[in-house]
């Protein structure tokens, strides 16, 4: 998590930063032009003093006269700091060097021609090398510096303390800003226009009650719609009650009278009128049925029942009573393995289940029919909780791939068989999604088909709110069946 910081400090850190940089920048280049400027001040002294020794000592080199040269260098030169003094022939033997002499070692050096004019021109009979210590360059340079470091803190201190003056209305428009948005978001400040010292801040203010009016007409708009919903949703109550009431009597009185008709008069029908009863009766059975499903379809997701823990394996318990009849009459083996408890609507879910095993079940073509119900526990990609993942197996027909996502469809079947009304599918996804999980499939032909989908992971607090689960370290669940149901 990124940092916070006061405007202030920001403020006083960002000037103290670049205060202190330019004074360290500037004591740096004053440093070093004082450096340079001493050493030439210095060469220069050293070459004014190695001239004035060379002007004393020119005739004695001109005669010759050696022994002269101590007397008349003593008298030419009065710097202490001359440390290196030597006076050379014209090819280069050393004819004085007085005895503190020294190597030239931490010395600026010089060299400085002797010379003798007349009118028959200048003569050179030697050179006069002469070094004055560098400690001359450097005697005072650290005061310097320490001069420039001390103008540099001072001026730290007032551009820092003036940062907190230049600050303070950035600072306190914010202020005047958080005070504002909580009287917006405590809906106190309708129509307030925000009056502080910085423009930009006023026209934040401005934003924020353009967007809260933005919001509050959105909310206004959803009321409407909720209305429009819920008389809506009314008018479709009413229109399912035809359906399952005018529509369905009719066929009632249909069925009943084929039956009549089938059960009294069929010794007295011929082959064909037989057969014409008969589709009758399917054909008015199977309208009633598909007018079941569809008021079952309509309704669902109006009579949702509140969620709550439902032990899986005590569910699928009343499942398989439910398919009794058919999973013996194929001779069907049901493998389930020990599921978990899940926060769930128990009613809806018992759907999913009876739903996708009694498929397995009526389109299972093989000897040997075996259907099996698992789960996984795995983590959300998107979402990164915790979830489980079931799965319906069969070792049935299977399903071709381009009818994936087709058979989830309202009144899509592949087969066109009595039974069937094609809503099944398309109410489990319903379901499912509803729970907040997926639902998808995998088939191979003449391999049969396993069904998936997914719910999450919650559990329910003391005081009955449903809280989403973490995801786990580990996946528990679908590592071995067992015949549980």
């Amino acid at each position: 998590m990124a940092a916070k910081y006061n405007v202030k400090l920001q403020y006083a850190a960002w000037i103290a930063v670049v205060t202190l940089g330019t004074v360290v920048v500037m004591t740096v280049v004053h440093f070093y032009r004082e450096v340079s400027a001493r050493e030439d001040a210095t060469r220069a002294r050293a070459e004014l003093t190695a001239a004035g020794v060379a002007r004393a000592v020119a005739s004695a080199m001109a005669s010759n006269n050696v022994s002269a040269l101590p007397a008349l260098v003593a008298g030419s030169v009065n710097d202490d700091e001359v440390l290196y003094l030597r006076i050379l022939k014209r090819d280069g033997a050393v004819v004085y060097r007085p005895w503190r002499d020294r190597e030239p070692q931490g010395v600026l050096l010089v060299n400085v021609p002797v010379v003798t004019g007349g009118t028959a021109g200048t003569n050179q009979f030697g050179t006069v090398q002469l070094g004055i210590a560098k400690t001359a360059m450097t005697r005072g340079l650290m005061q310097t510096v320490l001069m420039d470091l001390a103008v540099g803190a001072l001026l730290v201190t007032v551009f820092v303390g003036a940062s907190f003056f230049v600050s303070a209305p950035v600072s306190n428009a914010l202020q005047e800003l958080q005070r504002f948005v909580k009287r917006v978001a405590a809906g106190e400040s309708r129509g307030e226009q925000l009056d502080s010292d910085l423009s930009e801040v006023d026209e934040g203010s401005k934003e924020l009650n353009a967007l809260v009016a933005r919001v509050e007409d959105a909310r206004a708009r959803l009321d409407r719609a909720q209305k429009e919903l819920k008389a809506a949703q009314k008018e479709m109550d009413e229109y399912t009650y035809v359906i399952s009431h005018d529509l369905k009597e009719p066929l009632r009185g249909i069925e009943a009278f084929s039956k009549f008709l089938a059960d009294g008069y069929r010794a007295k029908l011929d082959e064909d009128g037989r057969h014409h009863i008969d589709v009758i009766r399917q054909s008015a059975l199977r309208m009633q049925r598909l007018i079941s499903d569809l008021l079952k379809f309509s309704r669902l997701s109006q009579q949702k029942n509140p969620l709550s823990a439902v032990g899986l394996n005590s569910m699928l318990m009343h499942v398989r009573v439910n398919l009794q009849y058919a999973l013996d009459a194929k001779k069907v083996d049901l493998r389930v393995d020990k599921l978990p408890t899940v926060v769930c609507d128990a009613t809806a879910m018992t759907e999913v289940f009876h739903n996708l095993i009694s498929n397995a079940v009526k389109y299972n073509d093989k000897p040997r029919p075996v259907v099996e119900v698992g789960y996984t526990e795995r983590t959300n990609p998107q979402t990164k909780q915790g979830e489980y993942e079931f799965f319906v197996r069969d070792n049935g027909q299977g399903i071709k791939k381009e009818y994936f996502e087709k058979i989830f469809q309202l009144f899509q079947r592949l087969q066109r068989d009595e039974e069937g009304t094609g809503i099944g599918l398309t109410i489990v996804k319903r379901v499912v999604e509803w729970h907040g999980g997926r639902i998808w499939l995998e088939s191979e032909e003449g391999k049969g088909t396993t069904f998936y989908f997914t719910l999450p992971k919650r559990e329910t607090s003391k005081t009955g709110t449903i809280v989403d689960l973490p995801p786990e370290d580990s996946p528990k669940g679908g590592a071995r069946l067992a015949p549980a149901v």
